[in-house]
């Protein structure tokens, strides 16, 4: 059974036979369910298979309910639903000793390469934006009991530039994505802009990731103009602008109808702008939470779920307790949000890691801060600071935590992964640390030299099912001696507790100074990626570099190790972060999104900033 048909008819049955609290079960029973792919979705994973605690989970996190139905963790049979079971296991998983390191790059040696390149299925103009670096498009997938739908399936993608009314569009959405030439396409040979917005009421541009509703009738997202940041929620209608350069202007909110769009709004921050903290929405809840550049946080209510003219109002603001003042600020990456315990986890660029009680009507500091980067210096002593007895300069730079961490919310583990590029530690300054919810416990792992900014890695399938001390995380580092952009898998031989070394290694390219984009994974049982025994795990990441070196890579990550790339396309300038849909057996309706960070000239993207679609591999 296709993993993902069956998702629809658990989810609601989920939903009717479990308690949920009011306002989520109000909700779901109100509006139609679809699934959302977007960039919260790989911030909360669970191991250790469908147990008693992780259903419980899935009652109250969404995305957890698509994870468990994705990887084929929940079945449904005739009508009732049973916990399936796990998929076995990869074979020989012997350990890969870290030894000296490798001359094999990964994704440039075309002689390792498995298979030819991706097939670039289509590239669509964004005109003078892209998704920014290292933020993420977002998916909607209507109906997952079902085909994939060309009219009602769609991709948001939020561009880092100013909305103009009949110009540039900063919030576009695209639906006929399975579409492409050869094979036939399921929606034709191009995908179609089913509508384009200027976004912006102060002028500002989107440089963080969009969040879709349940039902896919609504967009969340922030506009950052000059020293203002303003949460947006659009509620979409088709034929609303006809491209990424002939934007319409939404309805405002006070005009709006039940025929018309709408957007709503409200100004949370007057003094700042907001450049890596995307908002987490809370679905149980309809809260968002977000953050801005002078440290600050928000929780926002009246997300997706208010009446027709009612605006969004922020709750509390929550300034993070930095040591000293002046210099840098501590500014937040984006909040995730666990809604069992309350908490609110949040890493800043000045390296700490911060836990908030964020539950209920006041916030409060729940844990640390706890120095995860910081080049050196200390949570008393942060870098950047003065008049804190001691000022700290950061040895080196990247020292920040500019991805948000990953929470594992299984009732066995309940432990948090940060990534910094630079804790100060000679000879090995990245580093992954592996914390429980409270930041005790940590664990550092480090993996390189460090100096350039590391983004949040992924686990394979392994750590999700019922044995996760077989299972790894994946993710870049650098070189052990240099600034080469380098994959690290470190292993759980102790779960919950990760290894304190990695398993292995293995060079990307030889180019020093890359930036890696936040790594993707995905469990496909329809796609065979060549292994002795049918692989079906997918890692996907790219690079962001000038010239040869901003490559699109996969890797088959199914033997719980990497030892040379699938495919890869190069992208000259780099792209931004990937997306992935369906784990469907038709034509075009297994792919992966991203736009790219320049103008581009690969496939048919018109020397502009183009969305792009590339398929997966080798579908059964």
């Amino acid at each position: 059974m296709n993993p993902l048909r069956f998702f629809f008819g658990v989810s609601w049955l989920l939903l009717a036979t479990l308690p949920l609290a009011s306002q989520m079960q109000d909700q779901l029973s109100q509006t139609h369910t679809g699934r959302v792919t977007d960039w919260s979705y790989g911030h909360v994973v669970l191991s250790g298979g469908p147990s008693a605690a992780n259903l419980d989970a899935a009652r109250t996190e969404p995305r957890i309910l698509f994870h468990l139905a994705e990887r084929n963790l929940l079945g449904v049979q005739d009508g009732v639903s049973s916990v399936a079971s796990a998929p076995p296991d990869p074979e020989n998983r012997s350990p890969v000793v870290l030894g000296p390191r490798r001359r094999i790059i990964d994704g440039t040696n075309v002689n390792k390469m498995k298979k030819k390149n991706l097939r670039i299925d289509w590239s669509l103009s964004m005109g003078a934006g892209n998704v920014a670096q290292s933020m993420f498009p977002a998916k909607y997938s209507f109906d997952i009991n079902g085909a994939p739908s060309c009219a009602n399936d769609f991709a948001v993608f939020g561009l880092n530039v100013a909305g103009v009314t009949n110009g540039q569009a900063n919030l576009v959405g695209v639906n006929n994505l399975y579409a492409g030439a050869g094979p036939v396409g399921l929606c034709g040979a191009n995908p179609t802009i089913t509508w384009a917005y200027n976004g912006s009421t102060a002028a500002g541009s989107v440089l963080t990731s969009t969040s879709i509703s349940i039902d896919g009738k609504k967009i969340a997202y922030v506009e950052s103009a000059a020293g203002s940041a303003i949460f947006h929620v659009l509620t979409w209608k088709a034929g609303q602008g006809t491209s990424a350069t002939a934007a319409a202007a939404p309805t405002l909110n006070g005009a709006c109808t039940a025929a018309t769009s709408c957007l709503k709004s409200v100004a949370y921050s007057s003094t700042a702008t907001n450049t890596l903290a995307s908002a987490w929405v809370d679905y149980q809840t309809d809260k968002a939470f977000v953050g801005s550049d002078d440290g600050k946080i928000y929780r926002i209510s009246c997300v997706f779920t208010c009446a027709l003219n009612i605006q969004p109002t922020v709750d509390w603001t929550f300034t993070l307790p930095v040591a000293g003042t002046g210099g840098a600020q501590a500014t937040p990456n984006g909040p995730v949000y666990d809604f069992p315990s309350g908490r609110l986890f949040v890493g800043d660029q000045l390296g700490e890691l911060w836990v908030i009680n964020a539950g209920g009507a006041a916030p409060t500091l729940n844990a640390g801060p706890v120095m995860i980067g910081g080049g050196g210096c200390t949570t008393a002593h942060p870098p950047g600071r003065t008049g804190t007895g001691a000022d700290c300069t950061a040895t080196g730079t990247a020292y920040g935590i500019p991805d948000s961490i990953i929470l594992d919310a299984s009732g066995g583990s309940q432990r948090i992964f940060a990534f910094s590029g630079n804790d100060g530690t000679v000879g090995a300054a990245a580093v992954v640390s592996q914390l429980r919810m409270d930041l005790t416990a940590r664990v550092n792992v480090p993996i390189g030299l460090g100096g350039v900014n590391l983004h949040a890695g992924a686990f394979d399938n392994a750590y999700w099912g019922a044995t996760p001390s077989t299972g790894e995380l994946f993710l870049c580092g650098t070189g052990a001696a240099d600034t080469t952009p380098t994959h690290y898998w470190i292993g759980f031989t102790s779960y919950p507790t990760i290894n304190s070394t990695p398993t292995g290694s293995l060079q990307r390219t030889n180019v020093t100074n890359l930036p890696c984009v936040p790594y993707t994974e995905l469990y496909n049982p329809n796609l065979d990626l060549g292994g002795i025994s049918g692989d079906h795990d997918l890692l996907m990441s790219g690079l962001v570099g000038a010239g040869t070196s901003g490559y699109v890579i996969t890797n088959d990550i199914s033997s719980g190790s990497i030892t040379a790339g699938l495919n890869t396309v190069n992208y000259p300038g780099g792209i931004s972060g990937i997306i992935v849909d369906n784990v469907s057996t038709q034509n075009q309706a297994s792919s992966m999104y991203f736009t790219t960070l320049t103008n581009s000239t690969v496939g048919s993207c018109g020397n502009t900033r183009c969305a792009v679609k590339l398929r997966q591999l080798n579908l059964q």
